[in-house]
């Protein structure tokens, strides 16, 4: 994290020419933010603090670990709580980039997101864009360009009430935990290792495998190999790919292992489930 000094003002937010902007406020004590508007979204991750967001007919609270969305033109200001100063990470897109369909655009919304997996990719993200615009790189404004379409597509997940369904009577850890998989229905191509993923929800490796193994009855290389296996399935039954294609489409960069894999969770090869010989 950068040793940022303090400010009692908001940073300027004037975009460059590729359109994307990511700084770090580090608020002091004094802080305080006057109503503003911006014609681009604003994306906020809370490094550490509290406050409110405010607009000029809502005030919604927000905790380290949150992530606000600001859609385009919303009058708004942050007010730090009494001794907890925000830190904060601020992602600046302009509606430029969104010029390919402008759906996107219109689906911002004011929201304070919680869940730690959806916060702490976004976190992930951020920190990734600070650093390379930093460094001043040539090749800055494709990268910077590209980690905020992933942002945007993060924070508005298309699928509905995913960010709001929330199940009665489980704990934090459990219901992180069943979004966590749900998740993983769409993007298991997207997982590395079950260190990473108990990192990326804030738990040991041991209380996430308990919490997984509970959500799911298998192990998290299982459930990831089970769900690479059903997707070639419905890719072979669906398309006409090279079989070598669609094992690379399901994570599998070695043929012999999606073989070996393919046959252990269908029972034949691909290409005789392909022919309907199940």
């Amino acid at each position: 994290m950068s040793s940022r000094k303090l400010t009692s003002r908001p940073v300027d937010e004037t975009l460059p020419d590729f359109g994307v902007l990511v700084f770090e406020s580090h608020h002091s004590d004094d802080f305080t933010m006057s109503f503003r508007a911006h014609a681009f979204a604003k994306l906020i991750y809370v490094l550490s603090g509290a406050g409110t967001l405010e607009t000029q007919t809502q005030s919604k609270p927000f905790q380290t670990g949150d992530v606000i969305v600001v859609p385009p033109g919303l009058r708004h200001r942050v007010v730090d709580a009494p001794d907890a100063p925000s830190r904060l990470y601020v992602a600046c897109v302009s509606l430029r980039l969104l010029s390919f369909d402008r759906g996107v655009a219109e689906r911002f919304e004011f929201v304070v997101l919680n869940d730690p997996h959806l916060t702490t990719r976004v976190a992930v993200t951020m920190r990734r864009m600070v650093y390379r615009q930093q460094t001043g790189d040539a090749g800055i404004s494709l990268s910077m360009v590209s980690d905020a379409m992933r942002l945007i597509e993060t924070v508005l997940d298309p699928r509905p009430n995913r960010r709001k369904k929330v199940t009665r009577g489980l704990t934090p850890d459990q219901e992180s935990m069943r979004r966590y998989v749900h998740f993983l229905e769409d993007h298991f191509f997207e997982a590395s290792t079950i260190d990473a993923a108990a990192a990326e929800l804030g738990m040991s490796r041991r209380h996430f495998t308990k919490l997984f193994s509970q959500q799911t009855g298998q192990t998290w290389l299982s459930f990831m190999r089970g769900q690479a296996i059903r997707h070639a399935k419905k890719r072979l039954r669906e398309t006409t790919l090279p079989i070598a294609s669609v094992a690379f489409e399901c994570g599998f960069n070695d043929l012999t292992t999606f073989y070996r894999q393919f046959k252990k969770h269908a029972g034949v090869s691909p290409a005789k489930f392909r022919a309907g010989d199940e």
